[in-house]
């Protein structure tokens, strides 16, 4: 009995303090044979695909200059708009595999000032490592875990290092537990 108390002690110590535990590097990265398909060294997404509310069609050209800025490849169809009467566009974001802790950041606050909230994270496995994606409908709700403004503030977090930012979106999305494998 005493050894189950102190296991549930620790165990609540250990969920509550808000530290993720060591996630191995193989399971938060590309493995060593993914060749990226950009050049990384001013931008790690490589692929980028956005969906705004009909709002901000009027200002397509600032948007797209932003991106730009940014270093991103941007083409005809990288940012899309929502039909005037079609309600809001889904509040996630996905982010890959191989994406920085810099870059994340910039899609997380991108999402944020563009599409109002992020409320789900889409699973790193279904999409390609440099590839982020906000407001997409490409994948159903066993594909996105919802994610509390308290966390998505940690992943906004500019001391989180690339590595500790992935292994925070991992153990955001759950991916360790996931039981029904999607490939």
């Amino acid at each position: 009995m005493k050894r189950f108390v102190l296991i549930c002690a620790l165990l609540t110590v250990f969920l509550t303090s808000g530290v993720a535990m060591a996630v191995p590097k193989e399971l938060l990265f590309p493995g060593p044979e993914y060749k990226s398909p950009c050049d990384t060294s001013k931008t790690t997404i490589c692929t980028i695909e956005i969906w705004l509310g009909h709002k901000h069609k009027k200002n397509k050209l600032a948007i797209k200059e932003l991106l730009k800025l940014k270093s991103l490849k941007v083409l005809g169809h990288t940012v899309q708009y929502w039909r005037p009467k079609g309600g809001h566009p889904p509040t996630n974001i996905a982010i890959g595999s191989a994406i920085s802790a810099e870059d994340a950041r910039f899609a997380i606050n991108f999402a944020l000032k563009f599409n109002d909230r992020v409320d789900g994270l889409i699973s790193r496995p279904l999409n390609p490592p440099n590839y982020v994606a906000i407001a997409t409908s490409a994948w159903d709700a066993m594909s996105e875990t919802p994610i509390t403004q308290e966390d998505l503030a940690r992943l906004r977090d500019p001391k989180l290092t690339t590595e500790a930012f992935q292994s925070l979106y991992y153990e955001l999305t759950n991916e360790a537990n996931v039981q029904n494998k999607f490939y």
